[in-house]
């Protein structure tokens, strides 16, 4: 019954997931990937994996409910895994499932096709392949792991930094696996080589996907990100510090203001006087001049550009909730795009309630993402000091680690305050602190347990 109960679970939790928010939420990056996998049309700025998965599912099921299905149903056989990774009788396996699946932050995202989602299975999958190999050391725990992680990064282009700390772990526990009885010191020159191959790999696989010759690349897809900085930055100084190449003459900062928002970068565009790439290629001369912008704003503007991303993280990791929309929390609904055929909305009876009671909780400390990445950086400290004695103190450092590591380069790179992009960070504060709190399956694995087991 211990093995069943956490899939009985997952199970359960997916199943009312799906009979909630069938057919799922469509925001407008969503519909845009669904007009691609419709006209086998792919754009390198969106991933191309989720479009091609996505004519796949329409084939059996039009529309977002078969990427719904797959996506919720990854998700939580990942929980399951996790859960059966620790050393709690039936009924608390089962209750780790669901208290991680329903959290109200990921429950909320749960129903949103979005490629966030996607990438958070992919890290709810190699951390539950990781836990598992706490309790029964195994090479192919730790390549499929590998192999989640390529998943996870091929639909999210930063999700490489969050997966460098779990590559640095199999790396590490690879060297031990070889020379169990070698002394810490000298692990971590071959440890680190390991690292550095897994981190290429990962990265030369996860691009795959975008070498299709369908595959419309788009160059410098960061040139939205630096337009809207260098918007902040005009609206602080009192001037357009824009080059020429890359504005319209006509655009003066009362119209750059009156399209400025603070937490998403997508508003100044509606003028049509800013060129971004993702309008057509750059000339020679515009490709000069905003490589030129991008690194002119740290350094001949700095005061302007830092009170900028720093009020960028305030709103992303929610210190201010109250000045973020929700849309930038939730997008219920189902955009339209080009001639995506309608989808006729089909909820549950329920489908109002569990809404409205998510919405009410998203200016709660729920959706805070610093409390999260506090959480995060207490599991690291307590997890290193801890690692020496429990391999499990170990991983949770890790995962914890990853969080941290996937969500604070956010501060500097990303193009609005979106809550889905901490969709990892949330899994990895609770699941570290489990990790932290609750033996795994085999209990404790010191150095001298481990390399036991190791030899067994």
């Amino acid at each position: 019954m211990r093995r069943l109960a956490p899939w009985l679970a997952a199970a359960l939790g997916a199943a009312l997931v799906l009979w909630v928010f069938w057919p799922g939420y469509m925001s407008w990056d969503s519909a845009y990937q669904w007009w691609q996998a419709r006209h086998d049309q792919f754009d390198s700025v969106h991933p191309p994996l989720m479009a091609m998965t996505w004519q796949l599912t329409d084939r059996l099921v039009q529309g977002p409910g078969g990427m719904l299905v797959l996506q919720v149903v990854l998700l939580w056989s990942a929980l399951a895994v996790f859960a059966s990774a620790l050393r709690l009788p039936a009924w608390g396996r089962a209750l780790v499932v669901l208290f991680l699946g329903l959290w109200p932050p990921l429950l909320a995202m749960q129903p949103h096709i979005w490629k966030d989602l996607w990438t958070l299975a992919g890290f709810a999958w190699a951390l539950a392949l990781l836990a598992r190999d706490l309790g029964s050391p195994h090479r192919g725990w730790r390549a499929v792991a590998v192999l989640a992680l390529v998943f996870a990064c091929a639909f999210r282009h930063n999700a490489i930094t969050g997966a460098l700390p779990l590559l640095a772990w199999i790396g590490w526990r690879e060297v031990a696996f070889y020379a169990p009885a070698w002394p810490a010191k000298r692990r971590v020159l071959p440890a680190g080589v390991i690292t550095l191959a897994l981190s290429v790999g990962v990265f030369v696989l996860a691009a795959i996907p975008a070498q299709d010759a369908r595959v419309r690349h788009t160059e410098r897809v960061w040139s939205v990100v630096t337009l809207w900085d260098a918007a902040a930055v005009s609206l602080a100084e009192g001037k357009l510090v824009y080059p020429p190449e890359l504005v319209d003459p006509s655009l003066d900062l009362e119209e750059l203001r009156a399209n400025f928002a603070e937490y998403a970068n997508t508003t100044i565009y509606v003028t049509g006087k800013l060129r971004h790439s993702f309008d057509g290629p750059y000339t020679p001369a515009q490709r000069e001049a905003i490589d030129a912008l991008a690194w002119s704003l740290p350094r001949d503007h700095a005061a302007a550009y830092a009170a900028h991303r720093w009020r960028l993280a305030v709103l992303l990791f929610g210190a201010d909730r109250a000045a973020l929309p929700d849309s930038l929390v939730m997008m219920p609904g189902l955009h339209g795009y080009g001639d995506n055929p309608p989808v006729a909305p089909h909820p549950h009876p329920q489908h109002a309630r569990a809404l409205a009671t998510l919405q009410s909780l998203i200016d709660t400390p729920f959706f805070a993402g610093w409390i999260y990445l506090l959480v995060c950086a207490l599991v690291a400290a307590v997890g290193i000091a801890r690692a020496g004695r429990s391999a499990g103190a170990g991983l949770a450092a890790v995962i914890a680690l990853s969080a941290l590591a996937y969500a604070l380069p956010l501060a500097l790179a990303s193009g609005s305050a979106e809550f889905r992009y901490l969709a990892w960070p949330v899994l990895a504060t609770l699941a570290s602190a489990l990790l932290l709190a609750t033996p795994t399956v085999g209990g404790p694995s010191g150095p001298k347990s481990f390399a036991e087991k190791l030899r067994a």
